[in-house]
């Protein structure tokens, strides 16, 4: 939520551009601080962000390429693809090689090809190389805005290098190489502060520095970071040389992206709906394919249905309770496979079968608890509501049933899913909802039928 200072800020903004007295909005934006821009973008239209932007870019290109670096991804795409060609690449060139390659991939291809005409062929190659490191690489992440000296150097030399840096380095540790630029030890600006003048580095440096690969993925950068509790992280190549860090804002942002992703996935969506609020066609198209899917298990479950149909005459109201069967077994499924999922991505639960049948039995003894409340409370209801007992011996039986093989199955896909090498949080969504509602239907009308000679009118 904007503050009431923001907010007011925000409808003087929609106010001067509603009555295009650009100028007046002009002397605002210079003088609005860019954190503050942030904010009131995110509360604009789509309309308001890129007329905005651009009166932005046409008075200090070096505010709106901060303003852009700093707003969320699916802002930033949305106002790219809404300029001109020119005009984002103008603001695109002022970014480094590794933060335009965090957003390329998500840009329109006339657009990506205009960038890399314009950028060096040094630079060209390194945007090439960092793209093929594929969507969950840390490459993006690195920045090489760090300070990085021989161990023989003194701390008065050191002192010097730091006064001497560019402002935006932000010098939190030095890190020590040597001279073939591998990465030997680290040191805090506080130890160098405290230092005799004298000193040399190699005295007061640490050797047990904390490191990463070039190579790990997203998730084991974010992982070591929570581990450590870190605020930056050297990152090296195969041969220890030191290329870069990555910050922790970074990661934060990186953590988010990936809740971001979750979420969408959880949904049977995807993330790059964000990037295209006002393609109509293209959300929709972005939508069906997990939609078709539910559409053809769905389909199962109505040919399962029609070969009950015997049972369905002999005893209508086995009909009333196909809803609750689906709700229930549904939920339960989609909590083992959500809580499955969040543990095997964070690491809680490990992708050992071993540890990870320990895990499923838990999740099926609990689903055995559930089971019961919940078959005895609906027995008893629907055994007093159509005035035979048997009736809720059925319900019981195949609402137990169901919940205990929810929970097996829901806790048991997430983990395929990884063993096949994709995200687990996929089967936390579409795929199982839609097998637990076929497996939930064959099992209440297998029940009924089973019963059918005791519960017929």
């Amino acid at each position: 939520m904007l503050t009431p200072t923001l907010n007011v800020l925000k409808e003087t903004f929609k106010r001067l551009l509603y009555k295009g007295n650009y100028r007046v909005l002009e002397r605002i934006l210079e003088k609005t601080h860019k954190g503050d821009l942030v904010a009131i973008f995110r509360y604009l239209s789509h309309q308001e962000r890129v007329k905005i932007f651009q009166i932005l870019m046409n008075i200090d290109i070096e505010k709106a390429s901060d303003l852009l670096y700093d707003l969320d991804e699916d802002i930033q795409i949305e106002i790219l693809r809404a300029l001109p060609v020119k005009e984002a690449v103008r603001i695109l060139i002022t970014f480094s090689t590794g933060e335009i390659s965090k957003i390329i991939d998500k840009l329109p291809a006339q657009l990506q090809n205009a960038i890399l005409e314009k950028l060096a062929e040094e630079e060209k190659e390194e945007l090439q190389k960092f793209i093929s490191y594929g969507e969950d690489s840390i490459a993006p992440l690195i920045s090489e805005e760090y300070i990085a000296v021989e161990e023989e150097k003194t701390v008065e030399e050191v002192l010097n290098i730091i006064r001497s840096a560019p402002e935006d380095i932000e010098v939190i540790y030095i890190y020590v190489v040597d001279k073939k630029e591998r990465l030997i030890g680290v040191v805090s600006i506080k130890e160098i502060l405290t230092a005799p003048p004298n000193a040399q580095i190699k005295d007061i440096m640490t050797t047990d520095v904390i490191s990463i690969r070039a190579d790990v993925t997203k998730s084991e950068a974010i992982d070591i970071f929570q581990r450590y509790d870190l605020l930056i992280i050297p990152v090296v190549d195969e041969n220890d040389e030191l290329i870069g860090v990555i910050y922790i804002d970074d990661i934060l942002d990186a953590i988010t992206e990936k809740t971001t992703e979750d979420f969408f996935k959880m949904a049977g969506a995807q993330e790059e709906e964000l990037f295209y609020t006002n393609q109509i066609l293209k959300t929709a198209k972005l939508r069906l394919p997990w939609l078709l899917v539910v559409v053809f298990g769905e389909m199962v479950s109505a040919f399962i249905i029609s070969m009950f149909d015997f049972t369905i005459r002999q005893f209508l109201p086995i009909v009333f309770f196909l809803p609750l069967v689906a709700a229930v077994s549904g939920m339960i499924s989609s909590q083992s496979a959500i809580i499955t999922a969040r543990g095997l991505s964070t690491g809680k639960i490990t992708e050992y079968f071993k540890d990870f049948l320990n895990f499923l039995l838990r999740e099926v003894k609990v689903a055995l608890i559930i089971a019961f409340v919940v078959a005895t409370v609906v027995g008893a209801i629907s055994s007093l509501w159509l005035s035979t007992h048997i009736i809720g011996v059925v319900i019981g039986t195949a609402l137990f049933l169901n919940v205990v093989i929810a929970a097996f199955t829901g806790g048991l896909l997430p983990y395929i899913s990884l063993k096949v090498h994709k995200d687990p949080t996929v089967a936390t969504g579409p795929i199982t909802l839609t097998l637990n509602d076929i497996l939930g239907i064959l099992i209440y009308l297998g029940s009924a039928t089973f019963f059918l000679e005791y519960i017929k009118v």
